[in-house]
């Protein structure tokens, strides 16, 4: 064992299997650890999707971004994109690994290494998705045709609006019609190279100032041979829906007055829930960081995937006491851990709910 890991595990030992009785430091306790059902054995355990932020830089200035909102208390690092040989090491370290999403907090297409990073995953039968969400502003050509000729798998673009003049009033700093133009040259080049990918989907946000325009953008979007997905609107004090019922009709979405209204209706489907889905699909920061469950807060686990190796990473006392801590509400909040100032996390704990993994 190296000695790090023997290090986190001997501090994991002494700590989780003594909740409430303080620290011990036993063979007892170590053979807790590896009974633990978060507890992973090996690398064939891990999940087969990770959540690999490959860039946390933006250059929108969209009024209600989380990310750009944690951004003025987060540390120096927090900031950065993906370098290319830690993704190529992370890959040949977890052969297991088939599919990972790249976008999270930031824009991926600012990394300028992300080309290297498309290559090599195409290679590696590593498929890539941009599921959370690309603004499509500032791409160069040679990446648009990359995306086609290496097969990325899937982009959702954010165009909250059909026109340019109410694209912009959310999408600060961006243009409407230079992402159209991305969109038709992406097109462009899957007939070229007779491919599928990336499939495209138009990712709308229904708001009060373009609720207006959810007919004109779903025709668009056939126009541009996309698909077309209605997100939630998580700060709902901003430019609120006018007309819910027309809206609901419309889009197929509920639309929610309150962030506890819409964790409540996530946690129906577990799938959709935020905490459920990094449980299953962990999140790590450009640099290696294992992030919170949030995914967009400043705040992290002690662990580094890059540094550590992932089974290390997610066998750190700090997650496996998170999984505990969100799957059991007899187990207390610790201070420390990021989950416990996490609205969600509180939200279950205040309406007496679990994630069930």
């Amino acid at each position: 064992m190296y000695r790090r890991d023997f290090i986190i595990n001997t501090i994991f030992l002494g700590c989780l299997g003594s909740l409430f009785t303080g620290c011990k430091n036993s063979s007892e306790d170590r053979q807790n650890l590896k009974n633990d059902k978060f507890y992973f054995r090996s690398k064939e355990d891990l999940p087969k999707r990770i959540q690999l932020e490959a860039c946390s830089l933006c250059q929108l200035n969209c009024p209600e971004c989380m990310a750009r909102r944690y951004e003025k208390q987060a540390p120096k690092d927090w900031l950065g994109y993906l370098k290319f040989d830690d993704f190529k090491k992370f890959v040949d370290d977890n052969e297991f690994i088939n599919e990972i999403e790249l976008a999270n907090k930031g824009e991926i297409f600012l990394n300028p290494e992300l080309d290297e990073i498309i290559k090599y995953a195409y290679y590696k039968d590593v498929y890539l998705t941009a599921t959370t969400g690309v603004n499509l502003n500032n791409v160069s050509e040679k990446t648009l045709e990359n995306l086609v000729k290496y097969k990325f798998s899937i982009l959702f673009i954010a165009l909250d609006g059909a026109t340019p003049e109410t694209y912009k009033i959310y999408r600060r700093g961006g243009d409407f019609n230079r992402v159209i133009d991305n969109i038709k040259k992406i097109n462009y080049y899957k007939k070229k190279y007779s491919s599928e990918y990336p499939k495209l989907v138009w990712q709308f946000i229904p708001f009060g100032h373009n609720e207006h325009e959810i007919d004109l953008a779903k025709q668009k979007a056939k126009e541009l041979n996309m698909k077309i997905e209605f997100r939630r609107n998580y700060s709902p004090n901003y430019s609120p829906v006018k007309n819910k019922k027309l809206v609901e009709q419309k889009t197929g979405m509920k639309i929610f007055h309150t962030k506890n209204e819409a964790y409540q209706e996530r946690l129906k489907e577990q799938k959709l829930f935020a905490c459920y889905q990094s449980l299953k699909s962990p999140q790590i920061d450009y640099n290696g960081d294992l992030l919170c469950h949030c995914r967009v807060s400043t705040a992290k686990f002690s662990a580094n995937a890059f540094k550590d190796g992932l089974l290390s990473a997610l066998n750190s006392p700090d997650f496996i006491y998170a999984k505990h801590m969100l799957t059991d509400l007899s187990i207390p909040p610790k201070e420390g851990i990021p989950c416990t100032r996490c609205p969600k996390y509180k939200f279950l704990r205040r309406n007496n709910q679990i994630i069930s993994l």
